[in-house]
């Protein structure tokens, strides 16, 4: 039997084509041990000698780091991008970023690829509801986390920047946007109040602008009305501008009462008014006191609640309309979905006073609490603060008597916000 398997072996071997096929699958053999033998010499070299950070949606860093990519020019070569909207993020602008996929990249001395995931079948939570799960993870090599870290650090800076844009002013002139240019930042504690409510306003914006996906999957226009009210000099343009410095965004302001304007004109205005912007319309009551009441201008009341809400009506945008008087206005005008969220703001009281003070003269704290017990329980509008304050700019110690405010009024209740984020009166 074995001289049988021998001599079949032999006559198998003098056989050229068996014995290049023999030679071929060897050979074979041999290249896969090789292959396998240098990948695993990579692998283990990528483990001791570079460097990977794997960063998921849901983390800040994530949006930071396309950020710092854009920012930064380090994949202007790439064939493949993707449009992605940062509205969930600080810096609430689309960007170009990597699609999904391999890219390479050659940047501050460091050479790096960057692989771009997305799973539909993996859903996370954010402000627009649930979206796919998104991982970029970034290999450096012989590289140092250090690195990532500073790319993603000055991502973040570059969303900072943008939230921190002066607002620009835009004025409707009938048929066209007029830009007035920039405005002077102001933050937001320069708006007086009790309670938090600037800050639930604020909150109720932010998820205004990333809550597309929400109001499309509901079948709503995406829109948002806001009403702000209270006495003269209480802060409500300046509320305005302090919510347009956070978010970064512009002001386009309209005014009803210019002579000549039209319904169409109104219309037009409304639709085309400048994108990423607060639409503003200031004292709306001084122009319309009821829907039976002739228009001091040509615009009909009926217009501006077409305007407002119609057909033609912009979406992806905030409306806010002031007034002093929420009570001469018609309920039409103010029903959810044309003002969803009504604030009062009104006088305040000491605490309130306290800070003020100290934002003039930072560090006198005991000033300051003999400021505000000056004030003791009266309730006082901010302008009236202020102006005093202002006077007296360069005495702390008078300043801090208070004897000149002579509008002191007894404690009045103020209103909250009517409307939560999370309860969205649409």
């Amino acid at each position: 039997m074995q001289t049988t398997l021998l001599d079949w072996g032999a006559r198998a071997l003098s056989n050229d084509f068996f014995a290049g096929g023999l030679a071929l699958g060897l050979l074979g053999l041999v290249a896969a041990a090789v292959r396998s033998a240098w990948s695993a010499a990579l692998r283990t070299l990528a483990r001791r000698f570079s460097v990977s950070v794997t960063i998921d949606n849901r983390s800040p860093a994530f949006w930071h780091l396309h950020l710092w990519l854009e920012e930064s020019g380090a994949l202007a070569h790439a064939r493949r991008v993707r449009v992605s909207d940062l509205s969930r993020s600080e810096a609430q602008h689309p960007l170009y970023a990597p699609a999904p996929g391999r890219h390479w990249f050659f940047q501050d001395g460091q050479f790096a690829w960057l692989i771009r995931e997305i799973s539909e079948k993996t859903r996370v939570e954010g402000n627009r509801g649930t979206r796919p799960m998104e991982t970029v993870t970034l290999t450096l090599p012989f590289g140092r986390v250090e690195t990532v870290r500073a790319w993603i650090d000055a991502g973040a800076a570059v969303a900072e920047r943008a939230r921190q844009k002066a607002p620009g002013l835009f004025v409707f002139q009938q048929d066209y946007w007029e830009s007035f240019g920039a405005l002077t930042r102001r933050s937001l504690d320069t708006v007086l109040s009790e309670d938090d409510r600037v800050e639930r306003l604020l909150a109720d914006l932010r998820w205004f602008y990333g809550a597309q996906d929400w109001y499309a999957d509901r079948g709503v226009p995406w829109r948002r009305g806001y009403l702000l009210h209270g006495p003269p000099g209480t802060g409500k343009s300046t509320a305005i501008r302090a919510l347009a410095s956070e978010l970064g965004l512009d002001i386009a302001l309209l005014d009803l009462g210019q002579a000549g304007l039209t319904d169409d004109q109104l219309r037009e205005g409304l639709a085309c008014a400048p994108a990423r912007s607060l639409v503003a319309l200031e004292d709306v009551d001084a122009v319309f006191k009821g829907r039976s009441d002739a228009a001091r201008t040509g615009v009909s009341f009926s217009g501006l609640l077409n305007a407002i809400d119609g057909i033609a009506a912009q979406e992806g945008r905030a409306l806010f309309m002031t007034t002093n008087h929420p009570e001469r206005l018609d309920p039409a005008l103010i029903r959810p979905g044309r003002a969803d969220v009504h604030v009062e703001l009104g006088p305040v009281g000491a605490e309130a006073a306290r800070r003020l003070y100290l934002r003039f003269f930072p560090g006198e704290t005991a000033r300051a609490d003999r400021f505000a017990g000056a004030i003791g329980t009266a309730q006082v509008v901010p302008a009236a603060l202020q102006g005093w304050l202002l006077a007296n700019c360069a005495d702390p110690e008078a300043a801090a008597g208070a004897g000149g405010l002579a509008s002191l009024s007894p404690p009045v209740e103020t209103g909250r916000v009517a409307t939560e984020p999370a309860a969205v009166g649409v």
